[in-house]
């Protein structure tokens, strides 16, 4: 499990998982879409998946003034990382 906080107005650069994980939204806002998908806005207390090995081509705070904070709830190796950016 991992607490990540992004401030307001910050994306993640293009990137993948390359297992699947589960995100628990505790604070804020967060705006996320893989591939081809259209973008979906998530709130505090809802969840979104992480999909393994498909391009997470948007995640983001979409707050000019929230911070965003949030659970991942993952299994990896303890060598493996959680987020592969081509």
């Amino acid at each position: 499990m991992m607490l990540v906080t992004f401030q307001p107005g910050v994306a993640s650069p293009l990137h993948h998982h390359p297992v699947a994980g589960l995100n628990y939204i505790v604070e804020g806002m967060a705006e996320s879409a893989y591939g081809d998908d259209t973008p979906r806005i998530y709130h505090a207390g809802e969840t979104l998946q992480d999909l393994p090995n498909i391009p997470h081509t948007l995640f983001r705070n979409p707050s000019k003034s929230e911070i965003l904070r949030f659970l991942i709830f993952t299994n990896l190796r303890p060598d493996q990382p959680y987020l592969i950016v081509p």
